[in-house]
């Protein structure tokens, strides 16, 4: 039987998902053994219910043993880590593919021979007043203390694959003062149940549905394996607001992961390059809004919006606190990356008039007042489409604009990732997005940046008219080159 014991001090926090299967034989193996162990079912579709759960649980723990958490805020390691278990019945409503029978059953097994302590207070109702002054509970999860020497010595070789994310998640509409609350309590978004979801939205999101589950079963059979040999083949398309025409954007296991780890990743056991749009929240906001960019070559075309059309990428330290001597070409890349976090600013805000920068802003780059208000005309300047922007909240902190980050630009922006995704899977190629670029196998570069730019092109002149050939960049692995291809191919140019 579990006992409970206090904690003291910062601990990490490993949550159990039951949305993993075994990758390698090794856990295979053993996810079996534990499937007999219990005595739960292992053939049919229940049978597949329990593998996952299992295999999930058997994840989770591993990553508790190996410490494969972040560090705490103070860069230190947490002194402890530990497992969290939503346990109440709403919580498993984020996982179809187990389901609260078989999650609940696979987990008690398992806390009642594998962990010897919950921690005290953890799974309390969370009683709080919100920012209406109503009272609100909030689902605190279950924390509890992982015993390695009682799991099996193998677990450490253990590989498992990311499969079972629901496929499509609607996150409920907030005030800027809920959530604004709901973030210093660091709990998740609330999303509308499947009830709710199928009563407001019945056909589209069942139609949504099946888009997703298509591309989660090609994947299968090509998973994108990440250096430490776990693989994902699943996504979440993900939408804001309690509508289905905000957000959308596709997560899966890679998302997380740092360019980096993603660069070093494999799909049948072929290196992989990420094909991405250059600037690509300016790019596609002017191209689905029909207002061409300003500044451009004599020759019509352009590359980077951030600093080859602003021409901020050129100016002196005056605009920021910094005074130290730099290097001219680290201060190319250092005004460019201010000029990238303006612009981000502004079409996450919507706020186009947004006064001064944010703190975070400001802590990241030393830039000043004046340094804001010299980024933001010239990059208005150079991205004119920037004015029709909309700020998320009004002034009674109720959602109203669309025109933004959160809602017009990343809706098209996965609508126009879903239909390339598809596109390439009718042609048998695997890829998988990363918000506004693709993964692919290096040797379907060519076809995939042809696809892909084709399908932007015809889904902006749908939209707006404009006729664009938007610009791209080739990221690859260190040690991939590619001659094949011609890189002044991906310059942006307008064809109308």
């Amino acid at each position: 039987m579990v006992q409970t014991r206090p904690v003291t001090g910062t601990y990490g926090l490993v949550v159990y998902r039951p949305v993993w299967m075994p990758f390698n034989e090794v856990a295979k193996e053993i996810t079996s053994s534990y499937i007999n162990q219990f005595g739960f079912p292992s053939e049919g579709r229940n049978g597949e219910k329990y593998r996952m759960a299992v295999a999930s649980f058997l994840y989770a723990a591993q990553r508790v043993i190996l410490k494969e958490y972040p560090e705490a805020d103070d860069g230190k390691p947490f002194r402890d880590i530990f497992l969290g278990v939503r346990r109440r019945d709403e919580a498993w409503s984020h996982y179809p593919h187990v389901g609260k029978k078989v999650g609940k059953k696979v987990v008690d097994s398992f806390l009642n021979n594998y962990c010897t302590y919950k921690i005290l207070g953890s799974g309390d109702s969370g009683l709080y007043k919100d920012s209406d002054g109503k009272w609100r509970t909030d689902p605190l999860m279950s924390m509890y203390e992982v015993v390695p020497d009682l799991f099996d010595d193998r677990l450490k070789e253990a590989r498992f694959i990311q499969t079972g994310l629901p496929y499509v998640v609607i996150n409920k509409e907030e005030s800027y003062g809920q959530r604004q609350q709901r973030q210093a309590r660091r709990t998740r978004k609330p999303r509308l149940n499947k009830t709710a979801a199928k009563g407001k939205y019945k056909d589209h999101l069942r139609a949504t549905e099946r888009r997703v589950q298509a591309l989660n079963e090609f994947w299968l059979n090509n998973p994108l394996v990440m250096p430490n040999g776990h693989a994902g083949a699943s996504v979440s398309r993900i939408y804001h607001d309690g509508r289905m025409d905000a957000g959308g954007r596709l997560y899966g296991l890679w998302t997380a992961s740092g360019e980096d780890d993603r660069l070093e990743a494999t799909i049948d056991g072929e290196p992989v390059c990420e094909i991405d749009i250059c600037a690509s929240q300016p790019t596609l906001l002017s191209c689905l809004l029909g207002i061409k960019l300003q500044g451009l070559q004599k020759d019509n075309t352009w590359n980077d919006v951030y600093a080859e059309l602003s021409r901020l990428a050129y100016l002196n330290w005056e605009w920021t606190v910094v005074t130290d001597d730099i290097d001219p070409i680290d201060l190319i890349k250092f005004n460019r990356k201010i000029a990238k976090l303006v612009i981000m600013e502004m079409i996450g805000t919507g706020n186009v008039d947004k006064p001064t920068p944010s703190l975070s802003l400001v802590e990241e780059t030393g830039l000043t007042d004046e340094g804001w208000k010299r980024f933001k005309k010239d990059l208005i300047k150079a991205v004119p489409a920037l004015k029709q922007l909309e700020p998320r909240y009004g002034a009674d902190g109720k959602v109203e604009g669309y025109i933004n980050g959160a809602g017009f630009l990343s809706y098209h922006e996965a609508e126009i990732m879903m239909l390339t995704l598809e596109a390439l899977m009718k042609e048998n190629i695997p890829a998988y997005p990363v918000h506004d670029c693709l993964i692919v196998r290096h040797l379907d570069l060519d076809r995939s940046v042809h696809v892909f730019r084709d399908i932007i092109y015809q889904y902006c002149k749908e939209m707006s008219g404009l006729e664009v050939l938007i610009p791209l960049s080739i990221d690859t692995p260190k040690g991939l080159k590619i001659d094949s291809y011609d890189i002044n191919k991906l310059k942006g140019k307008y064809l109308s």
